[in-house]
Parts: structure tokens; sequence; C-alpha cells
């Protein structure tokens, strides 16, 4: 699926606009845009990625995006596979410019949190605890019909809430670059898009080379420059995000977990859902499921 470089196209008479999604399940399309973002997810799951950062999301996310910072939300493969419909993939996303009010306004010493909250977004912001659940309140309540000065009131008052917090984790390294081009972007989404449908084969590094027209010391390079992660290290991201799921809907037992999402060796599983997660398996399981499936290790 082509990459998008989103062209929000905020209106010149609005300062910011608000989407509402309700889909069948999130368009897994790697993307950036010159908006910043604020997206909300309200129900769905799966696995959010932010510029090098890989993490699985479900529903109370919320992540503020700076401009040109690229992400994708890849749904469970049971939002891709349904038949009746009755999963759903929704959201609240607000995007505005960095200007919206002006660039002599943002120059006031008052506002210098909020143009410090700008920069830390530039990583992306996951919001947690307290702050996450006033901010949804508040984003939820943006689409009530207000005047122009009220909705412009409201989407500061969750800028300054964002700005006066220490509750949120920053996503993606400092370390990471964002891509010069929309090109640059379609072919790391090719490649993102190989890997997650077909992770549980173990997709070799000669194949995506391949899919990437390049030599695999070429590809070796180019993938560790944009994403600072070798390919295999992603790839064993890729199913321990997966796996997690598995773990946590309880349908099957960590063995068959371990060979479900392409490892065919059961220590070298637990080694690296260890490495990835800080636990192992039956502790990770334990911890968000509790221990009556009577399958921790």
């Amino acid at each position: 699926m082509k990459p998008l470089l989103k062209i929000v196209d905020t209106q010149q008479n609005s300062a910011f606009q608000i989407m509402k999604v309700n889909e069948a399940h999130f368009f897994p399309s790697w993307h950036f845009h010159p908006e910043f973002e604020i997206m909300l997810v309200q129900k769905g799951s799966g696995i959010r990625f932010a510029g090098d950062s890989m993490e699985r999301f479900q529903e109370g996310d919320l992540v503020f995006y700076g401009n040109n910072l690229p992400h994708l939300y890849r749904s469970d493969k049971e939002y891709y596979e349904q038949k009746n419909g009755d999963l759903r993939a929704q959201a609240t996303v607000v995007y505005f410019k960095e200007n919206f009010l002006g660039d002599s306004f943002w120059k006031l010493p008052d506002v210098s949190s909020i143009r410090k909250l700008f920069q830390q977004a530039r990583r992306g912001m996951k919001f947690k605890g307290r702050a996450q659940q006033e901010l949804i309140r508040h984003i939820e309540q943006l689409d009530e019909k207000k005047d122009g000065i009220g909705k412009i009131i409201d989407l500061l008052t969750i800028l300054k809430i964002m700005s006066s917090t220490n509750e949120y984790d920053l996503l993606s390294s400092s370390a990471f670059t964002a891509y010069s081009d929309d090109d640059d972007c379609e072919r790391i989404n090719k490649i993102y898009q190989h890997i997650l449908d077909n992770y549980a084969s173990n997709p070799t590094l000669e194949e995506v080379s391949k899919l990437a027209f390049m030599s695999e010391t070429a590809f070796c390079r180019y993938f560790k420059s944009r994403t600072n992660k070798t390919y295999i290290q992603f790839l064993n991201e890729i199913k321990i995000g997966n796996a997690c799921k598995m773990l946590i809907d309880n349908k099957l037992n960590i063995s068959q977990v371990c060979y479900q999402t392409g490892f065919n060796n059961f220590n070298h599983f637990n080694n690296q859902f260890k490495r990835i997660t800080g636990l192992t398996p039956g502790q990770y399981q334990h911890k968000y499921i509790g221990s009556a499936s009577g399958v921790l290790v």
C-alpha cells in the first residue's frame, strides 16, 4: 500500500482540524505531514510506529506528534480478516499548524512552555496517568459546537495540560532522522508492510533487500540509518509485539505463541521476549491477565 505524505490542508479560516475515524481498521500507511497531530485511539488495538519506536496500542492510547514525524497504526490481524464488521477502529485526530495563532504569538514569554512542548513532540509524546485521563476528556469535547474562539481556547487548554505534566514517554529516539522526501517514505513503508504481513514466516534479509532493490550490504546500512535497528532486531520486535497480543488474548499457551510468531526455538523466544519487554512471557501474561490460565513459566 502506497504511503502518504498526508496533506491535511488546514483551512485558512480554521485554526485546526478535527477528524473522526470510524473504520473496520486503521489505515496502515507509514506517512508524515507538516501539521502537528494529536491522535486519541477510542477503539481498536494493534502496533504503533513513531519514528524508530514500535509499541502496541489499545483503547485510550494518546500520542502528540510533532510535524513531519513519520508514524503508522497497524490494526491487529482480526480487524482485517473480519467479515461482519463488529470490530471497529475509532479515533479522534486533531491537526494544526505550528503557527496556527501567528508567529508573533509564539514569541511571547508567556507561552515558552508550549514552545518547549512543540520541540519534545518532534519525538512523539505518549501521555499516561492522570494527565492522560484529563486530556482524553478535553479531546473528546473538542467536537462540541462552539464558536471559533471557544475551540481555540479548548485546544490551548489541551496544549497547556500537555506542557505542564511529566506524565508522558518520548517515543522516538533523539538519534532518529526524519525522511527528506516521500520517496524515501514509500520505500520504508513497502518494507514495513512486507514484514508485518509475513513476520511469522521469517522473511530473509535477501528477500527484503530485493524488495528494496538493494544489495544485502546496502540494505543493512540503509535500514539501520532509518530505524536505528538492525533488520533482525526489528523483525524480532514485530514478533514479540504480536506475541504480547496473543498472550493477553489467552487462547494459546506460551509454547504455541512461540511457534505461531515464527520462533523455532523456545529458549530463543524467551530470551528475546525478556530483552524487549523486560519480562518473561509468563510474567507478562501474569501481569496483564493474572495467573488463572495455569500456563505461567
